[in-house]
């Protein structure tokens, strides 16, 4: 049963894995770049990252998830993913904080995925 969840939700999984990687890699070993002086950028980044998450996780379990308080449990799992990163974020990984915008830009680009998929999914139907 465990393989079948790692194949059918692959690009899930790594997607989730590669936001964890990111989110958890200490902040001085970021490559100094002018583009980081970009406002609010790291925002817009846990925004894409997790938009990209949420239809991900939409796509590869479209056959399964029917109705709103579906769609609402993965969001909120998703969620709850991302609020551990943070926590994960302020207690373990040293220069990285968690942030409340974070977690707010998190919802966001999941809600975003959500409705992406919503609308991919309407369009190939």
């Amino acid at each position: 049963m465990f393989i079948y969840y790692l194949v059918r939700y692959k690009f899930s999984i790594l997607v989730a894995l590669l936001i964890a990687l990111v989110s958890l890699v200490p902040g001085n070993s970021m490559p100094a770049s002018s583009l980081f002086n970009i406002p609010a950028l790291d925002k817009l980044a846990h925004f894409g990252m997790y938009a990209l998450l949420g239809f991900m996780v939409f796509l590869e379990s479209r056959d399964q998830i029917t109705g709103f308080s579906r769609y609402s449990l993965l969001i909120l799992g998703l969620f709850l993913l991302g609020a551990m990163i943070e926590v994960l974020q302020a207690t373990v990984v040293v220069s990285r904080s968690a942030q409340w915008l974070d977690l707010a830009a998190n919802l966001a680009g999941l809600i975003a995925g959500a409705v992406s998929f919503r609308i991919f999914n309407w369009i190939i139907s």
